[in-house]
């Protein structure tokens, strides 16, 4: 794209939100949020998720790092404008940042509801272990949404040296957070599947990937559905970051199985996940490379639908979908497959199940949780969208 395309004057305004179609697109998000907190519940009083002492992280926990990953995503995207200075993305920057805040909320709310008893959330305050990923990461996820906050605030009263400061901070933090998030299962020395130094940069890769997937989708049908204009060449340049992202993400992906296959004491757990067709987490796996990877690569770089923002949303929510199958596969396997107990020798018996492979299925109740949570976060931006001035009135670049 020639440097010398810029956006237009940027006026950001509320949408109307009067309309049937708004109000049923609130009612039904009102709906998927309050099943979710339902499912939460009825999970916590009579127990109805698969979990297990030997798999107590499962498709909840998984959306931990899920909605991290997302919110530094679209943060990334805000600050394409503020620390790149990118002036042609500045349109999308309070959307973005927006998301960023919800999602970060989302990744909160899902610790609460894996922790269960809400009380426990407080211990990592009141008893912060410095010797512990988890409290600092507790730290992490507090500061980083009101970073966020403040991030966003920032643009709403246009102070552009505190928005570029508070961008540059976001940024930053937002790869902190995520590297911690990485550095919770990657510094597990005594699970094979977990312990790998790719981890932690392989979760802000994904991040940017999931997050500037999903984010692609949302403008289009914000854009779309609010009757705004909106340039396909910026969700073109948008979709050529994420397809050359994505493509370092399968490499990153490729690395890591041939390392741990490679290696004598993990080459059997590797045999179970990647080569395993009648275990689930061989489709988690194989679903992310074929519909999470490859397809969406080739839909942004064949120039009949690279070009077509209906196939560029696709796309986007094909990986962003995939990426949730993704954080299954990284945290169930490290805990259905066995650590090895006497290495080199064979156990015959044993009195529980730690030395053999169990199995976990997330129940109906776990997966509304988790739709629940990004049901909300889209609610919070279709309510904001009708408060604040979120949206611009058009994202068009012209050539000066």
């Amino acid at each position: 794209m020639p440097e010398n395309l810029e956006p237009k004057k940027i006026e950001f305004k509320k949408i109307d939100g009067s309309s049937f179609g708004y109000f049923a697109l609130v009612a039904i998000l009102a709906l998927l949020t309050a099943a979710g907190i339902a499912a939460y519940a009825l999970d916590r009083m009579y127990h109805l998720s698969g979990l297990s002492n030997r798999v107590p992280w499962g498709v909840v926990n998984a959306g931990i790092p899920y909605f991290i990953g997302l919110s530094a995503g679209s943060l990334i995207v805000s600050a394409l404008a503020g620390v790149f200075k990118i002036k042609r993305f500045k349109v999308f920057s309070r959307i973005a940042a927006f998301f960023a805040a919800a999602y970060i909320v989302a990744a909160i709310s899902s610790i609460v509801f894996d922790i269960g008893k809400l009380y426990h959330f407080a211990n990592a305050i009141v008893y912060f272990n410095p010797t512990s990923i988890f409290s600092w990461n507790a730290f992490f996820y507090s500061s980083y949404f009101v970073i966020c906050a403040l991030y966003l605030l920032a643009q709403f009263e246009e102070m552009e040296r505190l928005t570029r400061f508070f961008a540059c901070l976001a940024v930053f933090w937002a790869v902190l957070v995520h590297s911690g998030t990485g550095a919770i299962y990657s510094f597990m020395y005594s699970r094979e599947l977990y312990h790998s130094a790719l981890t932690p940069p392989m979760f802000i890769v994904c991040a940017i990937t999931s997050g500037l997937g999903l984010l692609i989708a949302t403008l289009y049908f914000t854009f779309k559905f609010t009757k705004r204009d909106l340039e396909i060449r910026l969700l073109r340049e948008l979709g050529l970051i994420f397809a050359g992202l994505t493509a370092v993400l399968g490499y990153m992906l490729a690395v890591e199985g041939l390392e741990k296959g490679y290696i004598p004491a993990v080459a059997p757990a590797t045999k179970f996940v990647y080569l395993n067709p009648y275990h689930g987490i061989f489709w988690s796996f194989w679903l992310l490379v074929i519909f999470g990877i490859i397809i969406p690569f080739l839909i942004v770089v064949y120039p009949r639908t690279g070009f077509d923002p209906r196939f560029l949303s696709l796309a986007g929510i094909l990986h962003a979908a995939m990426v949730m199958a993704e954080r299954f596969f990284l945290i169930v396997p490290g805990q259905v497959y066995p650590s090895e107990y006497l290495p080199g020798y064979e156990i015959e018996s044993l009195h529980t199940l730690e030395g053999y492979i169990v199995s976990y299925t997330p129940t109906i109740f776990e997966w509304l949780q988790v739709i629940g949570l990004l049901s909300g976060a889209f609610l919070a931006f279709v309510v904001a969208a009708k408060l604040l001035p979120i949206i611009p009135e058009k994202a068009v670049v012209v050539e000066e």
